[in-house]
């Protein structure tokens, strides 16, 4: 297990004044020895607790109990027993929490009460640490299916829209010939049924993801201006033709990025660049220093991956991080694939 700079710290001060402790120089001696097995345990806590146990024992067999005592070698003991809790499994903890208990029974109730409640103490915290990191995950993967799905009903909406309009194209052709062949005609009523049974199809696979029945229209960039009120809004390009599948996608990436300023840097100056060329859509969205700190969330992290999934999905890709100045950037580029 790894641990961060102020653990490390309190490990360390901790060990000085336990070695400290000694009232001659051999307790002195067998002091800063043990205290530096503390030490040891933040990266070897395995060794470091076999190393102090046999110490224990040791100057048990060989030397007064006095000295034991005088040196609190119970107490560097106990240290060593909770760091091994931290990263070990139940079993592990249970073993070597008793095993660490048997060296400090000279010392009295108190020393086997504080090695006992250094093991449970540390196994708590790592059960806890473990139970929120499985739910921080669960979350995750529940907030990435639900993107999916809504992915998957806005998806549903344009392929649905396109094969309409070629199931209406067939359905007319025929009658933009004169006196059209017998195998023309046939084609296109090939057609069109192929297209309605597509449409059918699709339906009956997706319509389920549908929240309500009724169907509202979906976003598209022609709708930025009411989207980035609030922020700088800067678009180069024709933005009026670009394939709906690809469009929906970018508005969404742009409303989610806007989402994360609102929540994690309020206050911030934002501005929404919008580029389009011959071959990609380039979007960035960009938010300065906020006023405050920013705040954790719950949700933190989910947006930034179901932006990510609609890159993905398109076969673009998406870029996040912090600026040079203090804010934040969300940066995609989604090519276009598609045919306006």
């Amino acid at each position: 297990m790894r641990f961060g700079l102020l653990p490390r710290a309190l490990v360390v001060v901790a060990a000085v004044l336990l070695a400290m402790t000694g009232d001659d120089p051999f307790a002195q001696i067998v002091a800063v020895v043990h205290a530096a097995m503390l030490v040891a345990a933040l990266w070897w806590p395995a060794p470091a607790w076999a190393a102090s146990s046999v110490l224990l024992v040791w100057v048990q067999l060989t030397h007064p109990p006095g000295v034991n005592d005088t040196m609190y070698g119970w107490l560097v003991q106990a240290g060593i027993v909770l760091l091994l809790a931290l990263g070990s499994d139940t079993r592990k903890t249970a073993l070597f929490t008793a095993a660490g208990v048997l060296p400090v029974l000279p010392g009295g109730p108190v020393a086997v009460v504080a090695v006992a409640g250094a093991g449970a103490a540390g196994w708590l915290v790592r059960s806890r640490r473990d139970t929120q990191a499985a739910l921080a995950e669960e979350r995750g993967q529940r907030a990435l299916l639900e993107e999916r799905t809504r992915i998957a009903r806005e998806l549903h909406d344009v392929v649905a829209h396109h094969m309409s309009v070629i199931a209406i194209q067939a359905d007319a052709g025929p009658h933009r010939v004169a006196d059209p062949p017998p195998e023309l005609t046939e084609a296109f009523a090939t057609i069109r049924a192929t297209a309605l049974e597509g449409l059918g199809e699709l339906r009956r696979l997706l319509g389920v993801l549908r929240a309500d029945p009724g169907v509202a229209p979906q976003p598209s960039l022609a709708d930025l201006d009411r989207l980035a009120s609030d922020a700088t809004l800067e678009t180069t390009g024709d933005l009026g033709n670009v394939p709906r599948g690809v469009g929906l996608n970018a508005y969404r990436i742009v409303q989610e990025a806007l989402t994360n300023t609102m929540r994690h840097a309020p206050g911030a100056a934002v501005t929404v660049r919008v580029v389009r060329d011959d071959h990609e859509l380039r979007i960035g969205v960009t938010n300065t220093r906020p006023h405050d700190p920013p705040k954790a969330s719950p949700g933190a992290g989910h947006g930034i991956l179901g932006m990510r999934e609609r890159a993905a999905m398109l076969g673009g890709t998406l870029t996040t991080g912090p600026t040079a100045d203090g804010g934040y950037a969300v940066s995609a580029v989604l090519p276009l694939t598609e045919t306006s």
